[in-house]
């Protein structure tokens, strides 16, 4: 999981070699388009503190100089102002030729193109707007990423204050467009706000403090720009803020959860709210990048499914000790460190280079294992790259046995690794912040996937590995539309994956719980790991004996974050201009 702010009133959603692709020469339209890109990068960028926070480093030198204070509270209201906005970047957009720019701008300008139609697509479903979530939501990801804010500077330690004092004002307005689902009857499921509530709760009973203090006071007693004083007066007001706002912020936001909590349904399959197999639809489209129907991904990932287990049948009548021998990697890394390294050494083979880049392990804090993912990497700013963080989630619910195939998915070369090549490129800097989940997740697990190979074991049982992963992919992802789409129950869950396997009903039960508190969210990493897997056999049909896995690597990662109907438009330009091997 890479974790990047997402700003609930943003236009555009933000938060995610030897060779190089050739650019035209500089012209009027080029020069224009560039401004016009870069002009809406700064203003989505500078659009509330924690956004520029994470997305630049040093914003002066993008021209951004006047910082916004804090959090931008907004109503429900201000959401549907937006869709004048948004189509009349679309029609500005238009005015442009696409066929004079340069090969960056025209992938630029097809993934803008592509994220304002979607986007104004979504102003029919403002009602199902949600910014709250037992995973991915923001006051899960808050304490994190307030923990790991950025602090350079006087300018920096201004705009993380601004953020602590406006998070009880951000909250409420957060709140007020729960309010606002409440009366048009799109409110999560009970089950859900329990779920969120629960979080917050945790994170209260623990005093809000065990992440926030140390971290900061860490971070305040190594600034060089701070006298002795100052530091001490600095790590007071922290605390004094994280009492006065962080705190009692939480404290409201679920009292106002509770409040709604009996107006809230039962029933947690968006098809049975209004107008909900529409949005699910539209959801998955926005989420996974893909155009293919919901009823031909199903018919897709059915496949997938049934491949992997009769490949896995196979191996099981050619020698069933594989099953359990193919685990054996697991005992060889003795840390983290030792894994990250080994992978970002043994990945050169099939990968293009990256060099240049840190990183830090650490461990969530244990007021948030429960409801923070397995592990999950925090995309740094686009102007400082070379040091980066995966969090690990330490909670005993969580297998250590995968640790190798986690890192894999968060580090090398998965999320990290993709998000420093990205870097490396110089891509137009409004692809940073163009969102593509599918993207984004589907690398870090056709990486996570494509990493068994590293292990070390012999390739039946890489085999093996890969091919209950994918299966597992699949059924996860078939529960998600079967809940959605056609309204499963646990009971229809428990006897879908009984199909495939022996599982207890406490399976059906958390998946059925997990697929409900977050729509749509395992298909960006199933979908988009099987549509680069399409992609990649597109490509070896276009370049027949030319085609590597380094070449299809090097065009997926020069490429950046976009639908995979723009990245399979793009591969024989991509390849007549290039011609990698």
């Amino acid at each position: 999981m890479r974790i990047r702010y997402l700003i609930a009133t943003v236009i555009l959603s933000v938060f995610l070699t030897s060779c190089s692709c050739a650019t035209s020469e500089a012209t009027p339209t080029n020069n224009a388009f560039t401004e016009f890109t870069d002009e809406l990068f700064r203003s989505q960028s500078g659009s509330d503190s924690l956004t520029l926070g994470y997305t630049l480093a040093h914003p002066e030198n993008y021209g951004i100089t006047d910082l916004p204070k804090g959090f931008s509270s907004f109503s429900f209201e201000d959401l549907k102002k937006e869709a004048l906005s948004l189509e009349n970047l679309l029609a500005a957009l238009k005015q442009f030729d696409k066929n004079s720019l340069s090969f960056e701008q025209q992938v630029l300008y097809d993934t803008l193109e592509d994220t304002l139609e979607l986007d104004i697509q979504g102003q029919n479903y403002l009602a199902f707007s949600e910014s709250f979530g037992p995973t991915t939501g923001i006051q899960a990801q808050l304490p994190v990423l307030l923990a790991e804010f950025r602090i350079e500077d006087k300018k920096d330690l201004t705009q993380y204050f601004s953020l602590l004092q406006t998070v009880p004002d951000y909250f409420d307005s957060l709140l007020s467009v729960e309010e606002k689902k409440s009366s048009l009857g799109t409110l999560p499921c009970r089950s859900t706000l329990r779920n969120i509530i629960a979080q917050c709760n945790k994170f209260l009973s623990d005093s809000g403090t065990n992440l926030l203090l140390p971290t900061f006071q860490k971070k305040i007693t190594g600034c060089s720009f701070l006298s002795e004083k100052e530091k001490k007066e600095a790590i007071a007001q922290n605390k004094t803020y994280v009492n006065t706002y962080v705190q009692p912020a939480y404290k409201n936001l679920c009292a106002g959860l509770t409040r709604l909590l009996s107006l809230a349904g039962e029933e947690g399959s968006l098809s049975q709210y209004p107008n909900g197999k529409e949005y699910y639809r539209h959801l998955v489209r926005r989420t996974t990048g893909s155009s293919l129907s919901l009823e031909e991904l199903q018919t897709l990932l059915t496949e997938r499914l049934r491949t992997a287990q009769n490949t896995l049948l196979q191996y099981a009548a050619k020698d069933p000790s594989l099953f359990s021998s193919c685990q054996s990697y697991v005992t060889r890394y003795s840390s983290p460190d030792v894994i990250l390294s080994s992978l970002q050494k043994q990945i050169t083979e099939d990968f293009p280079v990256c060099d240049g880049t840190n990183c830090e392990i650490k461990y969530v804090d244990e007021s948030l294992e429960d409801y923070l993912s397995p592990a999950f990497y925090l995309t740094p700013p686009v102007d400082d790259s070379a040091n980066n963080v995966i969090y690990i989630n330490g909670s005993e619910k969580y297998d250590r046995s995968s640790l190798f195939n986690t890192l894999a998915h968060e580090g090398y070369p998965g999320h990290l690794y993709q998000t420093c090549y990205m870097h490396s490129k110089k891509l137009p800097l409004l692809r940073h912040i163009l969102d593509y989940g599918g993207y984004t997740e589907g690398w870090a697990t056709y990486a996570e996937i494509y990493s068994y190979k590293y292990t070390g074991i012999s390739r039946d049982e890489v085999g093996i590995l890969r091919n209950n992963m994918i299966a597992s992919l699949c059924l996860y992802a078939l529960c998600d539309i079967g809940v959605h789409y056609e309204n499963w129950d646990e009971n229809k869950i428990n006897n879908f994956l009984n199909q495939y396997g022996s599982y207890r009903p406490e399976t059906a039960s958390s998946v059925y719980s997990a697929v409900v508190d977050e729509p749509a969210s395992y298909l960006k990493y199933t979908v988009g790991y099987v549509e680069f897997d399409r992609l990649k056999d597109r490509m070896k049909k276009k370049l027949g004996a030319d085609f590597t896995e380094k070449t299809f690597h090097t065009y997926v990662l020069d490429m950046g974050p976009a639908s995979f109907d723009i990245l399979a438009h793009y591969i024989s330009v991509w390849y007549a201009q290039n011609g990698c091997k």
